[in-house]
Order: structure tokens, then sequence, then C-alpha cells
């Protein structure tokens, strides 16, 4: 098992970083590039869709899988064994999709948002049906499913930063799901962080490529599969969400901040803490190992509180974390925005 997991991480980071080289020149022949404006943290423009050269490698080797058991164990036993991983290979690959179409053609707020709370729902009922769970569940999945991706998509603004994170979180589901069997959700998730290590060398310290939205949709989709699935297979929900409570924290701050200083919410922007930090000074990588390293500590704390001494302790302890990354801002000297910001009427 250990074997088969260390080679898909290989496979999808070749695979991956290959399909990106071969990438990066057709995306600016094509002139599918990235024009910087006044809410960019980049200067040179850069070609954007590297997510596709992301989602080619996981869904790829993921896509071995039904093969192999299908010669091995004949086609009755397939969806008994595999129903799990190929739940996330359409969820995945569904999301990617729909992000290729906003690169492409730039869709309306209200189609993009259906589209997203389409393919959560979906996500939902199958999840239910894998585990004989009531369907209605199946509404709450969505509308978590659309704000996870659009987290995702938010947080996508740094070099390495999505990609960081994705190797990160990417290997603790795989954790997760040999510490709480839960079938195919590792071999999903291996290739994940797998085709997100072979992505970021083409993204930092120096971005030759952006992932675009079809990369940051199609990992945004990946942490609601596997949320969903670890939740609904009986996980601890902070082990089920531990790496991507930073994500969903500096949106949901900003969020939250915008609207009380009277701000339009739905604008475009650069007042995540991200990107609060680069304005100040701090270089690409610095902020990405940051919100890497928060989702590993949070992964970490929520591994220790798995201890019965501990258990008491890994909420507040996360928790803790989480406000200490918000502030950060403020504790290098980076001033607060959101005390000069004057309602916008």
């Amino acid at each position: 098992m250990t074997l088969a997991l260390v080679l898909g991480f290989l496979a999808a980071a070749a695979t991956t970083a290959v399909a990106t080289a071969l990438l990066i020149p057709v995306l600016r022949r094509a002139q599918v590039v990235d024009i910087p404006v006044n809410r960019s943290l980049h200067v040179a423009p850069t070609p954007r869709g590297g997510g596709l050269a992301v989602v080619l490698g996981a869904v790829l080797v993921m896509g071995v899988a039904p093969v192999i058991a299908w010669h091995r164990a004949g086609l009755p036993d397939l969806a008994n064994r595999f129903d799990v991983a190929m739940l996330g290979f359409v969820t995945i690959l569904a999301f990617a999709i729909v992000g290729l179409v906003e690169d492409l053609f730039s869709l309306t707020n209200i189609s993009r948002l259906c589209l997203q709370l389409l393919l959560g729902l979906f996500l939902g009922l199958a999840a239910a049906a894998q585990v004989g769970a009531r369907p209605w569940a199946a509404v709450l999945v969505a509308v978590c499913t659309a704000g996870l991706v659009n987290a995702t998509n938010f947080m996508d603004g740094a070099n390495g930063l999505a990609a960081g994170h994705a190797a990160v979180a990417g290997l603790w589901f795989v954790v997760v799901s040999l510490a709480h069997p839960v079938p195919g959700l590792g071999f999903v998730m291996i290739t994940v962080a797998g085709a997100a290590a072979g992505f970021l060398p083409f993204n930092a310290p120096r971005a030759r490529l952006f992932l675009g939205d079809s990369g940051s949709y199609a990992l945004g989709g990946a942490w609601a599969f596997a949320a969903t699935v670890c939740l609904a297979r009986g996980v601890p929900a902070l082990l089920a969400v531990a790496p991507l409570l930073v994500l969903v924290a500096d949106t949901g701050f900003t969020l939250c901040m915008r609207i009380r200083t009277g701000q339009r919410w739905y604008e475009p922007h650069r007042l995540h803490v991200y990107q609060r930090l680069v304005t100040f000074g701090w270089p690409h990588w610095a902020v990405a190992l940051l919100v890497a390293g928060t989702a590993a500590l949070c992964s970490a704390l929520a591994w220790a509180g798995l201890q019965p001494g501990l258990r008491p302790l890994a909420w507040p302890l996360v928790a803790l974390v989480l406000v200490v990354y918000l502030r950060l801002p403020l504790l290098v000297g980076a001033g607060d925005p959101f005390r000069t910001l004057r309602p916008v009427r």
C-alpha cells in the first residue's frame, strides 16, 4: 500500500511537470495571459491555465486504478472497491471544467455559483448514497462546497500559495485515510498532492505560469470531496477539515470585515491576510510557506487531539493558531486597512 502511494505521488508529479513545461508556450501563443491590474500582486503578464496540467497529472494517474481493478478483480467488483475514488475523479474533473470555462469565457456570478452548487449537490447526494445517509444533508454539502471552492480561488493570488497548500493538504488526507480507512481516498489525494508538487517549481519562487480558475476550482473540489467523504465515513470533524481551515479563516475574516466596513464585498480587492503581507513587502515564497505551515500546524494539532488527554485542547489550539495568522499583519506592522476604509454607498 505504501509503495503504491509513493509511486502514485511520483507519477502524478512527473506527469504534471512534463505537461506544465509543454503547456506554457501553448498558452503564450494562445494569449491566455493574466494581465496585471491594480489588485494584482504580480507586475508582469503571466500565462494562466496551469491547472490543466495539474488536473491532467492527477486524473491520468487516478484513472489507472479502475483499469487495474477491472483486470485483477473483474467488472462486478469495480464499483464496490472504487466508488469513493471515482467520486473524487468526477468531482475534481467537473470543477476543473467549470474553472476552464471561466478562464476562457468569464461566466456571470450567478451562473458560476449555480454550477458550483449543482456540483456540490451531486457530491453530497453521491456521498450520502454511499453510506446510506439521508439525502437532505446534500444541501449543506452543496453550500459548503461552493464556499470552499471560492475560498480556494480567492487564496490563489501569490506565487506558490495554492500549490504549496495543496501538497500539504493532499498528503494530510492520505494520512487520514490510513488512520481511519476510507477506501479510495488516499489514492485520490496522493495524486492531488503529487500533481501540486509537480506544478510548484513552475509557480514559485518566480511564477512562469498561474493555476487559473481551472486549477483553483479543481483543488477546491478536491478539498470538498475529501472533507465530505471523511465526515460521511465517521472521521472526526477536526481531522476532516484541519488543513482547510486557514483558507476558510482568511476568506471568512476578510469577507466579514469588508461587510462590516460597508464595502462592496463582491468586488475584487487586496485585503486578504496573505495579500496584505505581500503588499507590506513579504516575498511571495514567504507568504506561501506561511499558509502551508499554518495548514500543517493545524493538521498536527488535530492529530495530537486524538490522544485522550489532549482531545479537549485540540480545537482551542487550532483556533489560537488561526487567530495568530489573522492578526499577523498587525503584529509585523503592516497596519489595519479596515480602520481606514470608508463605507461605499
